[in-house]
């Protein structure tokens, strides 16, 4: 980074994804604010599932398009601000969402802001700064409460999308639920169902998924490698092995997604929440949904609403952010960490200090 002589940076250090397969971190100027806009310093990131993908593939169908700087879970510090925002001032501790609705669209007015037909997508959170539009300056950042960890601050964005994913579902106390996976975002629905009184059973693939799980409260893990090889492992956690009244597919598998109505009672809802690949596809029976009145449910996304009440979640420890983590690494290994995400080495989310000193390497004695 570069500064003058006044002591503002003038340029920056970020991650620029080039295209599949392909970042590298890169000095660019520091942004500058206008009208209605904050510049960010950006205090800690994390990576996600989407970001692997994006990495992976080189692109997003509608959040970026390569080459750009990346990241869009964030929590940061007001560096600077442009003419007219009076609700943040430089040195204020921030939690933003990674879009904004428009919210005058048809969805907007309808109730359903994360169909907006406009949604303003923001990243570079792996970056030193990030610029913050005005749209979501007004509509969707938030001021971070005092005393929590911009890590923890830094899951808001995935959190939101879970509580809405759980609104949709509407779990009632008593019912028999199951998630299936074990990576970040199950974890996150295990924890809000635990805290809503109704701890489901969770399938787990990985060993590490399994006890997080169990130490976040689940009420059964089974841990195997193939959903079909545990799928009467699964069922026999129900009442008579007839299955469950809400079903969570939160492992974005198609092995899953296929065989996920057969974990359903009949009249039992279920949740796709993990996003299969648009190359994914299913062959469900018809006559099991019809006759069994299997109520097929997905969430995309968040809104404002749901954002609120995630931050508000993690400052009141509602959701622990702690089990979601893996260990913190700067800018400079941002490439790497993705790359391991990809592998399936690394699978929990990675938090990105822009700050950390990165120790020198391949250096000679």
């Amino acid at each position: 980074m570069s500064v003058m002589n006044d002591g503002d940076p003038v340029s920056m250090r970020g991650v620029l994804l080039r295209g599949a397969g392909d970042a590298v971190l890169t000095e660019v100027p520091v942004p500058q604010p206008g009208p209605g806009e904050i510049v960010l310093r950006v205090d800690a990131a994390l990576t996600c599932g989407t970001d692997a993908k994006v990495f992976h593939r080189g692109y997003h169908a509608r959040m970026l398009k390569a080459p750009c700087l990346f990241g869009h879970e964030y929590s940061g510090t007001v560096h600077t601000v442009g003419e007219g925002v009076t609700a943040f001032a430089p040195g204020d501790g921030v939690v933003g969402a990674n879009s904004s609705p428009c919210g005058a669209c048809g969805y907007c007015e309808r109730g359903r802001p994360a169909l907006c037909d406009e949604l303003q997508f923001v990243n570079g959170a792996f970056a030193e700064y990030m610029l913050l539009p005005e749209r979501l300056v007004r509509t969707n950042l938030y001021a971070r409460p005092k005393g929590l960890d911009p890590v923890h601050a830094a899951a808001t964005e995935p959190i939101a999308c879970v509580l809405k994913g759980v609104d949709i579902a509407d779990p009632c106390v008593d019912e028999q639920i199951a998630v299936i996976g074990s990576g970040p975002i199950a974890l996150v629905f295990v924890a809000e169902l635990c805290a809503r009184g109704v701890p489901p059973v969770v399938f787990a693939r990985s060993e590490e998924g399994a006890e997080n799980a169990r130490a976040l409260g689940a009420r059964t893990v089974i841990r195997a490698d193939s959903i079909l090889d545990a799928l009467d492992d699964v069922l026999a956690t129900t009442p008579g092995g007839l299955g469950f009244d809400l079903v969570v597919e939160a492992a974005g598998a198609q092995e899953t997604t296929q065989i996920a109505p057969e974990l359903c009672r009949k009249g039992g809802r279920l949740m796709l929440f993990g996003g299969c690949s648009a190359a994914a596809a299913v062959t469900w029976r018809p006559a099991l949904l019809h006759y069994d009145e299997i109520s097929v449910l997905s969430s995309f996304h968040h809104t404002p609403q749901h954002i609120e009440r995630a931050l508000a979640a993690i400052a009141s420890g509602r959701i622990p952010v702690a089990p979601l983590l893996e260990s913190a690494v700067g800018l400079d290994d941002v490439p790497a960490a993705l790359e391991a995400m990809v592998s399936r080495e690394l699978r929990g989310k990675v938090p990105v200090l822009p700050g950390k000193v990165q120790p020198p390497k391949n250096r000679e004695p």
